[in-house]
C-alpha cells in the first residue's frame, strides 16, 4: 500500500543520488537506492520531474534481530519516492 504526499524535504546528495533526507523534522538514512525515472508534468513548459525510489529508515534505528513469521528480518524502514524538481519533495511512501 502507498500514501501520496507533496511535502518539501531536505536531501543530502552524493554523486547525484540521495543519501539521506529530512521529512517533518526527522532524518531518514537511505539504506538502498532502488531506481530513478523521469516524468513529464502536466504543464507543457514545466521541466521534467526526476523521481528517486529509495529504501530508507529513520536515522538511529538499527536492526533488532527480530524475525517475521517467515524467518526474515523485520524491516525497519519503508520505500520512499523522492521527487527532484527545483526543490525536493516526498512524493510517496510504500509500506
Amino acid at each position: 500500500m502507498s500514501k501520496r504526499y507533496g511535502d518539501p524535504i531536505e536531501v543530502e546528495v552524493a554523486g547525484g543520488l540521495p543519501l539521506a533526507f529530512v521529512w517533518r523534522g526527522r532524518r531518514y538514512d537511505v539504506d538502498q537506492y532502488l531506481s530513478s525515472w523521469l516524468e513529464a508534468p502536466a504543464a507543457v513548459r514545466a521541466p521534467d520531474v526526476r523521481f528517486h525510489r529509495v529504501l530508507a529508515r529513520p536515522a538511529g534505528l538499527t536492526a533488532t534481530g527480530d524475525l517475521d513469521p517467515d524467518g526474515f528480518g523485520s524491516p525497519l524502514g519503508a520505500v520512499y519516492d523522492l521527487a527532484q524538481e527545483n526543490t525536493w519533495r516526498l512524493a510517496r511512501v510504500w509500506d
